[in-house]
């Protein structure tokens, strides 16, 4: 089992999108996956209108299976960098840890609507970029030009979209993975390691894993960001 210490960036995301969400708006999420965010907030917000898209019919599938008493929740398959929905049809957007883009985000929002974007800090996954230096996948990992000025980067390329930036917060948690098979796991599903081979890369791992390993298991650190913007 899987143990992460702390659950601060996915609460707090649900709470800070929560916050600006009204009765009869359109939220819509884009790379929804499984559906969980959208889960989570239809039971809070009943009156407004929920929708998912996502590029995998097979995450589709376990997503409607999700949303199944969640009537005001609407799946649609489709490219989170083509947006198959008209301009100015949303009131909010959100996109957490997808391919997307943020002119199409911006094309679809409504004047005066919200943006919400769930990214990595430059930390996560600290501990394998270590390890694998040479074979981060950059898919898995954010690698900002300048580490002290990085907020001001994602904001940046925000505000270069057309929106207006309100705030920007991070995030800091561990988890701990039982065992390298797990640890494995994430590698290759998420993925992070480039030609990531595990009889090869064993050694790699077996000294990844008594650097960083705990009482509670393999320690890797997870950074999040929430920005906030809007279209004005």
């Amino acid at each position: 089992m899987i143990k992460r210490k702390k659950k601060a960036g996915r609460n707090n995301y649900v709470l800070k999108i929560s916050s600006v969400v009204k009765p009869q708006m359109t939220l819509l999420d884009v790379g929804c996956g499984t559906a969980h965010i959208i889960e989570n907030l239809s039971a809070r917000h009943k009156s407004a209108i929920f929708v998912g898209l996502d590029v995998s019919p097979p995450m589709l599938k376990i997503a409607r299976l999700n949303t199944i008493r969640s009537p005001s929740v609407m799946l649609v398959e489709g490219d989170g960098l083509t947006l198959p929905f008209l301009a100015c049809s949303s009131d909010i957007v959100i996109a957490r840890l997808a391919e997307h883009s943020l002119r199409e985000a911006y094309r679809v929002l409504k004047r005066g609507g919200f943006f919400f974007r769930y990214g990595l800090g430059p930390e996560a996954n600290k501990e394998i970029a270590e390890f694998f230096p040479r074979r981060i996948d950059e898919g898995g990992f954010f690698v900002p030009e300048n580490l002290e000025e990085w907020k001001k980067e994602v904001c940046e390329e925000v505000t270069n979209a057309g929106f207006s930036v309100e705030s920007i917060d991070e995030y800091k948690e561990r988890e701990y993975y039982p065992n390298i098979e797990n640890l494995m796991n994430l590698i290759e599903m998420v993925p992070l390691v480039k030609n990531f081979d595990r009889e090869e890369d064993m050694e790699v791992m077996e000294a990844l894993a008594k650097k960083f390993w705990t009482k509670e298991g393999i320690q890797i650190t997870w950074h999040y960001c929430i920005l906030m913007a809007r279209r004005f």
